[in-house]
């Protein structure tokens, strides 16, 4: 007589060969994990990082964190003082954190300031089997952006050395949601066409300074209420917060966190 199993067995048994499988294919079998984004601080010398330092107390209290991706828009006017203000700032966080330029922290005089404190404008990690993309979306101080080709390029070369069952997570100031109500990059279709074949799972951005969230294709894309003391939101909600992300396999689900300022 067959043996039958049950439901949780079947999953366990399940879980299991893929894990093998992925091993096998020389990368990790994703994790169940949970990470926060914020963007948009719009840090000024005169506020001091009030709003900062809120936020920052708010992920810190939290044990359930394993990084905090911060989506551009740290500084007004990319001035020297608010670059050190918001390295400062960021550097209490007792989590790692990944930064991304905004429009405001390039502004006229390009990347090279903000690279010379927060180092690379792209970057790459992997983490809990994931794969984790910063992407610099910065046009000067433009609003409405195209993402240069040699950014494009790089992201294709990325993508290319990434196994196609990988789940991705892409980290950008600009919204690729494909009904933003504002703001949405210009060439996003063929930003998001570099992936085809591949397990993108998440395009989170900011700029927009307000929540955000659609889900196409199995990409999940996010923006979120600013963080700063100084601006408000766009969309005219007065809530500001974090935003968290759950990963649990190669599945993404968001929820958006309110921080009393």
């Amino acid at each position: 007589m067959t043996a039958r199993i049950g439901r949780r067995e079947f999953l366990a048994v399940t879980g299991t060969a893929l894990g093998c499988m992925a091993a096998g294919r020389g990368m990790a079998a994703p994790a169940a994990f949970s990470f926060a984004a914020m963007n948009d601080l719009h840090l000024q010398v005169d506020e001091n990082g009030k709003a900062l330092v809120k936020m920052v107390d708010a992920l810190n209290a939290r044990d359930d964190l394993d990084f905090i991706a911060v989506l551009g828009d740290l500084t007004t006017t990319a001035k020297a003082e608010e670059l050190a203000l918001a390295k400062t700032g960021l550097d209490r966080l007792n989590k790692p954190h990944y930064v991304i330029p905004g429009n405001h922290d390039t502004n006229k005089g390009g990347v090279s300031a903000y690279e010379e404190v927060f180092g690379p404008a792209n970057w790459r990690k992997e983490h809990g089997g994931w794969v984790l993309l910063g992407l610099n979306s910065t046009e000067g101080l433009g609003s409405d952006v195209t993402i240069a080709s040699d950014r494009l390029d790089w992201l294709k070369k990325e993508v290319a050395t990434i196994d196609a069952a990988t789940p991705i997570a892409l980290f950008l100031h600009h919204p690729l949601n494909p009904h933003s109500k504002s703001y949405r990059v210009k060439n996003a279709e063929e930003v998001l066409a570099l992936f085809q074949g591949h397990a993108l799972r998440l395009a989170a951005a900011g700029h927009f300074h307000g929540n955000q969230e659609e889900r196409r294709d199995g990409i999940l894309f996010t923006t979120t209420a600013c963080c700063a003391g100084t601006r408000g939101n766009h969309d005219k909600t007065t809530e500001k917060g974090y935003r968290l992300f759950h990963c649990k396999g190669d599945q993404i689900e968001t929820e958006f966190v309110v921080v009393a300022f």
